[in-house]
């Protein structure tokens, strides 16, 4: 398959899905976003608790992460809502986001004079705006505008022997015969297999900067006095067999495969067009480095997962892949692609990336994925400093 069927975007990128999202400015916005995406079908709401009282990084870094989702390729049009007068800006951000021609609409609670009002407009705008939606329809697009997201979740011994290996042919794949890109992150996992993972940079300058980002994790955790190798492996890891972080790293790089790294980019921003694997310097913790991954404009993710786990997105569709038998068994709504043959039984590790391009193929074309059928997500932003 070298084309899939897509939504085209005025800007020029093509869609997998074809939502209207309902973005929150500030946490006092987030109940009248989810009344709001609870009216209107196939309305998604995105709420987190930021965008007030935060240092000037902590605001470039929300902005730039909600600006993303509005601006996502799987995106047809965005109703944003603020509470008052934000330091993250309703009116700019939905003027941003009209910048690429997707439909867009500010609603302010205090502007409208109250909740009612404002969940009044909402609704109305979001509405109209799934009706156009609905008028789209697919067309051919080429392989090459897909961008591949990688992230793992509660590793354990099989990740690295089994299901890492064909995250990584899946996401080769893309780049190697198709002309896409792929992206994975989780930069504080590289720890001990970071200058393994430089060797692979295209250029000295991309080469320092991962060591560099590597670095400035190390530090920024040690700042605040405790060890991370106090809280890596984390329980989990341990429960499935981890025992160091080294082991946890090395095994967590094999789901990128071996080729070259072309670029890191930083948390939420645009993932580049040209073909290739790519970083983004994003923290271990899942919930948010997924989201850092969907803002960077990634049309999916795949969730490489050792005991199974619940982490998706809802603009980005998630497959959740598996070399372990026993959470495949255990967890069977957490596992889209159970590959656990290719450790345990006679296929191979070419039949296991197989069996995930088959399903990445589906879901590009419109298979809805488990947590997308079962409505589940999370949506987490990465914080750089405190509330003020």
């Amino acid at each position: 398959m070298s084309e899939f069927l897509g939504y085209e975007r005025d800007d020029g990128s093509i869609g997998i899905r074809n939502h209207v999202a309902i973005i929150s400015t500030a946490p006092y916005a987030n109940d009248t976003v989810e009344r709001a995406a609870d009216i209107v079908e196939n309305a998604v709401p995105i709420t987190h608790p930021l965008g007030r009282c935060q240092t000037k990084p902590d605001v470039f870094q929300t902005y730039r992460t909600l600006l993303g989702y509005g601006t996502h390729p799987n995106v047809y049009g965005t109703v944003v809502i603020a509470h008052a007068g934000e330091i993250v800006d309703g009116d700019e951000l939905a003027s941003d986001i009209a910048e690429t021609g997707r439909p867009s609409d500010s609603v302010n609670i205090h502007r409208e004079k109250g909740v009612m009002n404002a969940l009044q407009r909402a609704v109305d705008s979001a509405r109209e705006m799934v009706q156009e939606a609905s008028n789209q329809r697919r067309v051919p697009a080429d392989m090459s505008n897909l961008t591949f997201g990688i992230n793992c979740a509660t590793s354990d011994t099989t990740s690295g022997l089994c299901q890492h290996k064909a995250t990584a042919r899946a996401a080769w794949r893309l780049i190697d015969d198709h002309g896409g890109r792929a992206c994975f992150a989780e930069t504080p996992e590289f720890f001990g297999g970071e200058h393994e993972l430089a060797e692979r940079a295209v250029d000295e300058e991309t080469k320092q900067e991962i060591l560099d980002r590597v670095e400035h994790w190390d530090q920024r955790l040690q700042a605040t006095g405790y060890d991370v190798r106090g809280a890596q492996p984390t329980p989990d890891n341990m429960d499935g067999g981890l025992t160091t972080i080294e082991e946890k790293s090395l095994g967590a790089l094999v789901k990128s495969g071996d080729g070259p790294i072309q670029d890191v980019v930083d948390y939420g921003a645009k993932i580049p067009d040209g073909s290739g694997m790519y970083i983004m310097d994003t923290p271990g913790h899942g919930a948010e480095s997924v989201t850092g991954i969907g803002a960077g404009g990634a049309h999916f993710m795949v969730i490489s997962t050792g005991q199974g786990h619940t982490l998706s997105n809802a603009i980005m569709p998630t497959i959740k892949i598996t070399g372990n038998p026993g959470s495949a068994e255990r967890v069977p709504e957490q596992t889209d692609v159970d590959v656990s043959e290719a450790l345990v039984g006679d296929e191979t590790f070419d039949w296991a990336g197989e069996q995930l391009w088959e399903e990445v193929e589906d879901v590009v074309n419109g298979k809805l994925t488990m947590s997308e059928a079962m409505g589940e997500s999370q949506f987490a932003i990465h914080r750089i400093g405190p509330s003020t």
